[in-house]
């Protein structure tokens, strides 16, 4: 089965790999032109499966493409590379939750051309194990940063694009390494962890580290016990990261998180939002934030005070929240019922792409100007089953 229309995002995995604050360079005249992939999804919850979208900012040009791989059940969104014209996608061969959530399910990596619609094979050799996840391309394109479970733990790898000649950043007994960002000049990792000895890197539930590609020097940003830090995103002169801190001690359904800002030496960690306003763990997968193209402030998801975790009540909005001086400013409106999420910029900084849901109807991709004007509908998914892990593009005309 080479399209597979179900369900719903795992909470503890990334389904869009990369980093969603990522700013690139715009040309008017590089032929490149903006694009969104996102994630047709449904409703249950007990699995994870996924059809790939494509759709232009203008609403045109929405498509599905047939990947022709059998017994591919699930799809997602992976690194694009500089040409804009080759895209690497990831599969699952089964779509159970409690077998991907600990690493048992078979995935493939393939390299998918916009121009011809040709997929091929990636990342074959000298797998270290069944389930591997690809998240950033390295300059040049010829090679690529990628997970393995491996043992209960996610690892870090370099490889090339073949698989061949691996070099691993992290250890055996090191802990569970997710949420991988590249900085913009592609010098450092940064992720959370969780688990593993030494403790000097996680001394909390989960903590942000940076690594140093060129030495592996390993630094830790963050870490507090009790608390989980999480989804660390590079400011865009690669000084700063912005993450969540949840307490999830007295959370467990890791449902609220405050913003929190750390400098990528390891220096200077503080809060940004007063109490845990921020929308974590939405029943769809984790919600991060992200950087203002200026790098002053940060997109963020706020609850509305009577906010429940099974959205019985209560709504959500976008804010922008400048890091400096804490002033917040309201980019939707906050309606009972309306759980607003997801905010994403797009690469020239003008517009901002976001999920909407609304009680009893399904997830849908919505666009609106950086200043929260002209708020638009652009799609509600495959068969109108939600739409939802969207990632903006550049790709050749």
């Amino acid at each position: 089965m080479s399209r597979c229309i179900l369900w719903t995002a795992c909470f503890f995995i990334s389904l869009c790999w990369g980093s969603a604050s990522s700013f690139l360079s715009v040309r008017a005249d590089d032929g490149l032109e903006p694009l969104i992939a996102f994630l047709g999804v449904g409703g249950t919850g007990s699995e994870v499966a996924h059809v790939i979208g494509f759709i232009r900012p203008d609403g045109t040009g929405e498509f599905f493409p047939d990947f022709r791989q059998n017994n591919q059940r699930s799809w997602v969104i992976g690194p694009l590379f500089a040409d804009g014209r080759r895209l690497m996608l990831s599969s699952y061969e089964d779509t159970n939750l409690t077998q991907v959530r600990s690493g048992q399910v078979m995935t493939h990596d393939w390299i998918y051309d916009f121009s011809t619609g040709e997929v091929v094979a990636a990342l074959q050799k000298e797998r270290q194990a069944a389930q591997l996840r690809p998240y950033a391309l390295l300059s040049g394109d010829e090679r690529v940063i990628e997970t393995a479970i491996i043992g209960g733990e996610e690892r870090i790898f370099i490889k090339d694009l073949d698989g061949a000649n691996p070099v691993e950043l992290t250890t055996a007994g090191g802990g569970f390494h997710y949420a991988l960002a590249l900085s913009h000049d592609h010098s450092r990792l940064a992720c959370h962890v969780t688990g593993g000895a030494p403790s000097f890197y996680n001394p909390g539930m989960y903590s942000i580290n940076v690594f140093d590609l060129a030495t592996g020097k390993r630094t830790l940003v963050a870490g507090q016990s009790g608390h989980l830090m999480f989804g660390p995103q590079w400011s865009p002169d690669d000084t700063q990261l912005v993450y969540l801190d949840c307490h999830a001690v007295n959370d467990p359904k890791h449902f609220r998180a405050a913003l929190a800002v750390g400098q990528a030496d390891g220096s200077g960690h503080r809060l940004l939002t007063p109490g845990q306003t921020h929308w974590f763990g939405t029943p769809f997968g984790s919600n991060m934030s992200a950087w203002s193209p200026e790098g002053d402030a940060v997109l963020y998801t706020r609850l509305q005070e009577n906010a429940t975790a099974e959205m019985v009540t209560g709504g959500s909005q976008l804010c922008l929240l400048n890091v400096t001086t804490g002033a917040v400013t309201e980019l939707t409106p906050a309606i009972e019922g309306t759980w607003d999420f997801r905010g994403t910029w797009s690469p020239d900084g003008g517009t901002i792409a976001f999920a909407r849901v609304q009680n009893g109807s399904v997830r849908e991709l919505w666009l609106m100007q950086a200043d929260g004007a002209n708020p638009r509908k652009l799609t509600d998914g495959y068969q109108h089953k939600g739409a939802d892990h969207f990632r903006w593009l550049r790709v050749r005309r």
